[in-house]
This record gives structure tokens, C-alpha cells and sequence, in this order.
């Protein structure tokens, strides 16, 4: 998928998503992997794809620490968090958060751009090579077609010693979501996602060391604390692919046409990656926190 296909893609994703966006699993995911990011006072932190500003919420009061604290903070030079995202609803949250907290007001700018290239950012004074402590992304990785080349862009934004926190799906994560995307690709359809190279939690530590980077740690998240892995059973081999279809997903894969090819593809992908029927779903996120050096 092109660039400009992915930040359309992302914006017809996320766009009815925003109001209940922090209602669901994500507030309480976000509050775990903000504590292994670990902002520290005074520090610039990136947050890319950052949605609503769950973790900015958090990174904020943090990066304050550096500063006075008050509410004529004008957030230099005292710790600064700056969001970018492509869409324009989970940015609406994000703002309406800055208008009704001086901490975040002061502390934080949003950004929309499309943060596979950061280049020509229009808050440019803001986003600079070799000016960021900290580089979060959470959440969003596994909708980029090239993560090596994402994460060689990203690290030329960080100073040196700058950190890397990011997330990427357990090779089980909504497993029947992966067979949907192998079916898409059988058929020569562009998906929204790019999960199928993930195979363990070596996968991204190896992308993350290509790339020059020091893997400090890697810590395994569940999205829902205590939900663990669950087994479906081949008898709702249908209902998953309804489930599925039903998502934001692209044009493409809503029509009609691509339910009837792609039913029995998927039934296929099924039985290939089930034991005796049923498939293993890991409720699962594995974190990667890397260094510049």
C-alpha cells in the first residue's frame, strides 16, 4: 500500500472510532505501557499515531516535572509532548482534552501528518531531527508496510541516546485477523495491516538491531489484564469472518464480490493454522523499549 494510501486508509479506520476510542481497552492498556516508557522531567517526547492523546495524558504531567508547573507554562524548555496522527476525529479528542487541562495545554502540541514522514511536519519548529528524548508509538506499528524503514525515518528524530518505545502484536494477536490478511494477499487485495512478518518477539528486536538501534528490553503486555489466550473452535469459522468483514477494513474488502471469494480462502487459512479445529488467540502486545547510540 502506498504512503498516501496508508494515511487514507488510517483516517477511514479511526475516524468513527474516536468518541469511544478511550472508553475501551485502550485506557487502561496505555496507563501499563506509559509506566515502561518511563518519561522523565524536563524531556521531549514524540508520540506518533497519537490518537486521542492517551499517552499524552500520562507523558505530560511527567515531562512538566521539568518545569514549574503552572498554568503560564509555556511548555519550553521544561519538557514538551508533541502528538502527531493522521485523523481528524481522534485529533478533535486530543484537543478538547488540551482546552480542558492546563498541564496539557501548556505541555503538548498535536499535529496532524502522516507519521511515516515526518519530513516538511507542518509544526516543523517543533518536530526536528535530533531533538527528541523519547519516541512512542503504540498501538499503530503494525499498519506500516515497511517497518525498517519507519523506524530508520523515526530515528533520525531522536537525540542520541534517545529512546524508542513501541508496540507490536504477538504472533497470535487476533490470530483470525492475520488469516484475513493472508487471504487478502492470495487475492491480490490491499489490507490495512502488516502483521504477517511477526512470527516471535525476536521478530521486531531484529528490525529494531538492523536499524542500529540497542534493544534495552521487551516486555509482553496483555491488552486486557487478566484475559489471556483464548481457543476458537471451527464452528465459528463464520461468525470470525463476518466479524471481521464488518470492520473498517477498506472499500475493497466490504464488497460483496470479495465475501464470496474470500470466504472458503479463509476457511483454508483457518484449517491450516488450527489444531484439530481450533485456533489459538493470545490477547497479547509485546513492547520494545530501544536506545540510540
Amino acid at each position: 500500500m502506498a504512503p498516501s494510501a496508508q494515511y487514507a486508509c488510517a483516517q477511514h479506520m479511526y475516524a468513527g472510532r474516536a468518541d469511544d476510542y478511550d472508553s475501551s481497552w485502550h485506557r487502561g492498556y496505555t496507563a501499563r505501557f506509559m509506566q515502561l516508557a518511563a518519561p522523565q522531567p524536563g524531556e521531549r517526547v514524540l508520540l506518533l499515531a497519537c490518537g486521542t492523546g492517551l499517552e499524552a495524558e500520562h507523558a505530560a504531567p511527567l515531562v512538566a516535572g521539568g518545569g514549574n508547573g503552572n498554568d503560564n507554562d509555556d511548555g519550553h524548555g521544561h519538557g514538551l509532548v508533541v502528538g502527531v496522527d493522521a485523523t481528524d476525529a481522534m485529533l478533535a479528542v486530543f484537543r478538547r482534552k488540551r482546552d480542558a487541562d492546563p498541564v496539557l495545554a501548556a505541555h503538548t502540541r498535536v499535529v496532524q501528518h502522516d507519521v511515516t514522514d515526518l519530513s516538511g511536519c507542518a509544526a516543523d519548529d517543533e518536530v526536528k531531527p535530533g531533538s527528541f528524548d523519547l519516541i512512542v508509538c503504540s498501538n499503530a506499528f503494525v499498519l506500516f508496510d515497511d517497518p525498517a524503514a519507519v523506524v530508520r525515518h523515526w530515528k533520525t528524530y531522536l537525540k542520541d541516546g534517545g529512546r524508542m518505545v513501541i508496540d507490536v502484536t504477538h504472533e497470535r494477536n487476533l490470530h483470525q485477523g492475520l488469516l484475513m490478511e493472508a487471504v487478502a494477499e492470495r487475492m491480490g487485495v490491499a489490507f490495512p495491516s502488516n502483521r504477517r512478518w511477526i512470527t516471535s518477539r525476536d521478530s521486531f528486536r531484529h528490525v529494531l538491531e538492523g536499524e542500529g538501534l540497542r534493544v534495552d528490553t521487551v516486555e509482553a503486555l496483555e491488552k486486557v489484564s487478566g484475559k489471556g489466550t483464548v481457543y476458537l473452535g471451527a464452528d465459528e469459522t463464520d461468525a470470525q469472518f463476518d466479524y471481521l468483514t464488518a470492520m473498517p477494513l477498506g472499500d475493497a474488502l466490504a464488497t460483496d464480490e470479495f465475501k464470496h471469494k474470500a470466504r472458503p480462502l479463509f476457511k483454508e487459512e483457518w484449517q491450516k493454522a488450527s489444531v484439530d479445529g481450533r485456533l489459538e488467540v493470545c490477547d497479547i502486545l509485546y513492547v520494545y523499549v530501544a536506545r540510540k547510540v
